[in-house]
């Protein structure tokens, strides 16, 4: 039976091991200001603060465990909160309803969409001619971020901090980052990371000029085909909505797995 074939899982487990593989890389990755901050375990999920005023510090996949009372949700505004910030709690339609009852409640709005996508690892076609796809190799770090950096600011970075993003990606335990290269030469990169069967792929970026050559593709075969080599079941992805991204996941044998909402409580004056 071929990995394509295997029954479909029940579609709350799927969106609970989702969104703990997406709550273990966050908790990992090294940010500014994460000294003695642990994450916060709450009714299935982690609220995870990563410094003031950081876009990092979230809640993912709270109340897929069961009910969330208002004491909890103190709890993670406390953690969240910290500096002023503002507060973000994402939502998906299999998180107990008192969850969303809680976020009205206490006057939270929507700030995003994303659309979380799902398949099985499996057989993936080869890069197209002078594309090669490989994980990033010792010593590749700073190039791996600044491609990173070039294709989601529109432009090369142009001082240190602006790399730090990438290096962050790059030094984070769980992640393994790649590097498509044409013709031998960096043009693009992606970060793959495995948690409990679940392949997570994530930080796509292709710099717009070397964008229309297959790039991302090749990228995302690239990981499905790690993922299966490591033994995991799944493999998941999250984009916005009409983007390239998305057309790149479906292309890729990708389906919907479910919508969310990321949810924000504004920082106070704002």
């Amino acid at each position: 039976m071929d990995a394509e074939s295997l029954p479909h899982p029940e579609p709350r487990l799927l969106a609970w091991r989702i969104e703990q593989a997406q709550a273990e890389q966050v908790d990992q990755t090294p940010l500014p200001g994460r000294v003695g901050q642990p994450s916060l375990h709450v009714a299935g999920g982690r609220a995870i603060y990563t410094g003031p005023r950081a876009l990092f510090s979230v809640a993912l996949g709270v109340g897929l465990g069961g009910a969330v009372s208002e004491e909890d949700m103190d709890r993670m505004e406390a953690l969240l909160g910290q500096g002023g910030g503002a507060v973000r709690i994402e939502l998906n339609p299999f998180c107990d309803p008192s969850l969303g009852r809680s976020l009205a409640r206490r006057r939270y709005v929507v700030e995003s969409f994303q659309l979380v996508w799902w398949r099985r690892p499996g057989d993936v076609p080869p890069p197209p001619p002078g594309v090669t796809v490989r994980p990033m190799s010792v010593g590749e770090e700073r190039t791996w971020a600044g491609l990173f950096f070039h294709a989601y600011a529109g432009r090369p970075a142009a001082a240190e901090v602006e790399l730090l993003g990438g290096l962050n990606l790059t030094r984070t335990p769980c992640n393994t980052c790649f590097l498509a290269c044409v013709d031998g030469e960096p043009r693009g990169v992606g970060v793959v990371s495995a948690t409990g069967g679940v392949a997570l792929l994530s930080g796509d970026g292709v710099p717009l000029p070397y964008r229309g050559r297959g790039l991302q593709l090749a990228l995302i075969h690239a990981r499905l085909e790690w993922a299966a080599e490591r033994g995991c079941d799944v493999a998941t992805a999250s984009t916005e909505p009409a983007t390239a991204s998305q057309r790149s996941y479906e292309k890729a044998g990708f389906r919907c797995a479910y919508p969310k909402l990321i949810m924000v409580r504004p920082a106070p004056g704002t």
